[in-house]
């Protein structure tokens, strides 16, 4: 018998091994590190426009948010945050470079800027004209990739050559006298400047149709609901009425789009009548010569009892309307609200009650008038989606108006 003898294991069987230790281990534990959003700045996100636009982008949780204005953005989630800004204060772009430097956000969207013409011109010029350049020349400075900036159809000027529908290759021709208008020129002209000096940044200009809505008490809005309103007599200039909702949508659109620059016009389907509007309304309307109706509504204006100065009284005089096609073409924007739908939708709700008239028979009669016209300015574009080309949501029987 040998002294050393091996134990072998049976045939078939697993060797039993005792498992490693490592000496000194220890777990470490790391979190997982969480993409940045890009950021977006909103100067004038505590108004009509701006606030809508935070409401539609805060639930997508794609864009951290913050607002640059006098006071934070009303009904807008909590995450939202505010910085102060007063863009008429001295050394305001100063102001704007500090926070843009602090905040370093991807884009830019001025909003900033007064709708309607007031008698305190330098405070409007400050904001709507040198607002912007300051807002501009700070996201030089600062770098910002990307600006989009909010303006007006108004900017063509409302002449008696203008085609029917305008397009953003057509100049800006607002009359120089209209100081309103011609402050959203330079708005524009400072937009342009800026993408010359740094062309890697990408700025885009949206146009916006008039906006209507039943929230909205701006200077035009005035005009329509006043018991009388001076028109020029022998003229019925053709209005587009942009729906907030659309006006959204195409806010979105643009920011979605990295690549989008240039001017915009951000405009619905369909145009009505001024005299059509008035119908709608209840508004009598006075007829005036317009070599009159200039100085009456300039009268009117230095009295405080006007909307807005004579000057402006262009853009119910000549038409002012343009196409939307390079919106639908570059952004994708596509308006859910024609003109005729908004401006319906708006009456309805301010005005619709307790009218002499039968308010349902105006409408459908507005309804009709409005389908002949598009009918003779476009007759080979179908109004329906199945092809046909008959009037939509035609009544059945006419109706009598009620007195």
């Amino acid at each position: 018998m040998m002294k050393d003898e091996e134990k072998t294991a049976p045939e078939g069987a697993v060797e039993e091994r005792k498992p490693r230790q490592r000496k000194g281990g220890r777990v470490i534990g790391f979190t997982p590190s969480v993409a940045r959003r890009p950021k977006v700045a909103i100067t004038g996100g505590a108004g009509f426009l701006g606030a809508r636009l935070i409401r539609a982008l805060a639930p997508r949780d794609e864009w951290e948010i913050v607002v640059f204005d006098l006071a934070p953005a009303p009904n807008v989630p909590a995450d939202v945050r505010h910085r102060f800004l007063d863009l008429n204060l001295p050394h305001a772009d100063g102001s704007v470079f500090k926070l843009l430097k602090e905040e370093k956000p991807d884009v830019i969207i001025h909003l900033a800027a007064l709708r309607s013409p007031s008698h305190d011109y330098t405070y409007i010029h400050e904001l709507n004209s040198l607002g912007a350049l300051h807002v501009l020349a700070a996201a030089g400075e600062a770098k910002v990739p990307r600006i989009i900036l909010g303006s007006t159809t108004m900017v063509y000027g409302a002449r008696g050559d203008n085609p029917n529908f305008l397009t953003e290759d057509h100049p800006m021709r607002a009359d120089v006298h209209d100081k309103f208008v011609l402050d959203f020129v330079e708005a524009e002209r400072h937009a342009r400047t800026h993408a010359k000096r740094h062309p890697d940044a990408k700025v885009a200009v949206l146009r916006f149709a008039q906006v209507l809505s039943p929230e909205i008490r701006d200077y035009k809005t005035r005009y329509f609901e006043a018991p009388a309103a001076v028109t020029m007599l022998g003229y019925d200039p053709l209005l587009q009425f942009l729906h907030p909702e659309d006006a959204t949508a195409a806010m979105v659109a643009a920011l979605e789009n990295p690549g989008a620059h240039g001017a915009f016009n951000i405009v619905p389907e369909g145009v009505l009548p001024l005299s059509t509007v008035l119908l709608l309304y209840g508004t009598l309307p006075v007829p005036i010569p317009h070599t009159v109706a200039y100085g009456a509504i300039e009268a009117a204006w230095l009295a405080g009892a006007g909307f807005a100065p004579g000057i402006h009284a262009h853009y119910i005089r000549y038409n002012c309307i343009a196409t939307n096609e390079k919106a639908r073409r570059v952004l994708g924007f596509s308006p859910s609200f024609s003109t005729f739908d908004t401006v319906l939708q708006t009456v309805r709700a301010r005005r619709g009650r307790g009218r002499i008239l039968n308010f349902e028979a105006i409408a459908d009669a507005a309804r009709r008038s409005n389908f002949q016209q598009e009918q003779r300015m476009n007759p080979f574009r179908p109004e329906n989606t199945d092809g046909s080309n008959r009037p939509p949501e035609k009544a059945a029987s006419p109706r009598r108006v009620a007195l």
